[in-house]
């Protein structure tokens, strides 16, 4: 007993839930990705990193010349950015240009 049990689960209740999320897991086909519906909504949602300024071969990536922008439809995810900084660019790169991998080392 007490003040929040009639928004609590019973032992019974808690199982029909595990046993609903795994139902409808193994209806989707087991693999967690976005659906074509939800992906226009993550590009938008979710920057990029991206150049801020031009970048010449062999220049070093830092604050002044690489930012996160939206949309998101970039390689590399706004989580990642501070990874990137420091690396040194592989190629030039214009202003504007949303950055990959194999963009620098």
């Amino acid at each position: 007993t007490g003040p929040d049990i009639v928004c609590s689960m019973d032992e019974k209740e808690s199982k029909e839930l595990i046993d609903g999320s795994n139902i409808i897991w193994q209806m989707r086909g087991g693999s967690k990705e976005p659906s074509k519906e939800e992906k226009v909504t993550i590009d938008f949602a979710f920057a990029t990193v991206v150049t801020i300024e031009d970048i010449d071969k062999e220049e070093i990536l830092s604050e002044k010349n690489i930012w996160v922008k939206r949309p998101g439809t970039g390689e590399i995810k706004a989580e990642f950015y501070k990874d990137v900084l420091g690396k040194k660019a592989n190629k030039d790169m214009k202003k504007g240009m949303h950055l990959n991998w194999n963009d620098f080392s």
